[in-house]
């Protein structure tokens, strides 16, 4: 008697084990992949704010559900920097549990989530092209003067991530400044290396996954200004400048820049007599380009 309770026991609980397990097909993915939907709802006992486990292959990942229905389910992925790995159509397992992932998956799975778990730090060129307009500027030696100042600028920047919100990055910058007075045109290049300092914002899941971005720059280099034929060079400063920006993704791989920037450049360049002559300005610069991962 004793040893068929045992039996009976035994049977029951690999019964129950076996009913928390249940093959389930992903329906749809989200654009964003941090959610999914499954054909399972109400009928089986879910209800919002439900915890399962999903794995699959040599993944998995833990989701709590969001919207719940009699036949469907919207999923949320508990971790904010994985991703859902599964694709539509895919056959996963559906575990209603909190328990650890690696407690119900093999080596490789508990591996991959640990490593979702782990942000990774992304790498980037960027390549990008802007117009200037100058707000107001004051030159040693010189009467001031309400000049039109305008220009366009291209920059290529090697950028990291060293945390999920910040980055830096430098690189080279080719400008092309047109200055026109009273007494006749100006003609001003400048080749610099500049350098930001990034603050990236959440993801806007709402609006393609875009994220806002500001930061603060630096830079210095050479500046050539031509007057009616006569060259006078020197250095060019780029004292702090103060951006605003949104990326787009495209893909993985691509994004889409766009940005505004507050800047504020000084000069000191040698004129034909020998002599010193100082020029701050003010700047506004738009600007967009593209980013691509590596």
């Amino acid at each position: 008697m004793r040893a068929l309770f045992l039996i009976l026991t035994v049977f029951f609980t690999l019964l129950s084990q076996a009913q928390a397990y249940e093959l389930l097909m992903i329906q749809t993915v989200s654009t964003s992949r941090k959610s999914f939907v499954t054909r399972s709802g109400k009928r089986q006992g879910i209800t919002e704010n439900f915890t399962a486990t999903f794995p699959a292959d040599n993944v998995s990942l833990i989701a709590k559900a969001r919207t719940v229905t009699s036949q469907f389910t919207q999923w949320e992925v508990v971790n904010p920097q994985a991703q859902v790995p599964f694709d539509p159509g895919t056959l996963v397992t559906y575990h209603p549990a909190e328990e650890y992932v690696w407690a119900l998956s093999p080596e490789k799975a508990r591996i991959k989530y640990i490593e979702d778990l782990r942000p990774t730090m992304k790498r980037s060129w960027l390549l990008k092209s802007a117009v200037t307009r100058g707000l107001n500027e004051s030159v040693s030696n010189v009467e001031a003067q309400n000049p039109n100042r305008g220009g366009v600028a291209l920059d290529i920047l090697y950028e990291k991530q060293f945390t999920p919100h910040f980055a830096w990055d430098a690189g080279l910058r080719y400008e092309s400044e047109v200055v026109n007075l009273v007494v006749g045109t100006l003609n001003t290049q400048r080749v610099m290396i500049v350098g930001d300092l990034i603050y990236d914002f959440d993801p806007v899941e709402e609006f393609y996954n875009a994220r806002v971005f500001i930061g603060a720059g630096m830079g210095i280099g050479q500046s050539s200004t031509n007057v009616q034929g006569i060259v006078q060079s020197g250095t060019a400063t780029l004292l702090p400048a103060a951006k605003l920006g949104l990326t787009l993704p495209f893909n993985k791989e691509w994004d889409f820049i766009a940005e505004s920037a507050f800047e504020t450049l000084r000069t000191e360049e040698v004129l034909e007599e020998r002599t010193n002559q100082s020029t701050t300005q003010s700047n506004l610069r738009i600007g967009i380009g593209v980013r691509k991962f590596f």
